[in-house]
């Protein structure tokens, strides 16, 4: 019975890290800050998917309710949809957790890319200045 018992804790424990996120980010946070853009923002997909222009870039599990998504990862808002992006990870971008982090703010990024099977594969991603 004692080893049965320690299984299941063991089991536990594993599944807990294995779905957690990064620990760091405050996930149920209501808002993130918003940096303003005097930019036009893309707000839609072309039925080629090509998007070249600018968007909005986050953290999509923090800021853009992406559920999918266990940990943080970085993603793009093309009018009410969020797409994962590769091709760029965050860390490439500065620390995700500073106040103007990704897990804290919704930047805006001058991309050039497409759109392939709801994720964003990203040619150029340039993080615009504050």
């Amino acid at each position: 019975m004692k080893n049965i018992t320690q299984i299941i804790i063991v089991t536990l424990v594993a599944l807990n890290l294995s779905f957690a996120g990064c620990g760091s980010c405050s996930v149920t946070k209501k808002t993130a800050t918003i940096i303003p853009s005097s930019q036009d923002l893309v707000v839609a997909v072309g039925e080629n998917g090509v998007v070249s222009g600018m968007v909005r870039t986050s953290c999509g599990m923090c800021n853009f309710g992406m559920k999918n998504q266990k940990s943080c990862s970085l993603a793009i808002q093309i009018g009410e949809n969020a797409y994962d992006v590769e091709g760029t990870k965050m860390s490439d971008h500065g620390d995700s957790h500073a106040k103007d982090g990704m897990c804290n703010a919704v930047r805006v990024a001058n991309v050039v890319g497409m759109i392939k099977d709801n994720v964003f594969v990203a040619d150029e991603f340039e993080l615009q200045n504050n």
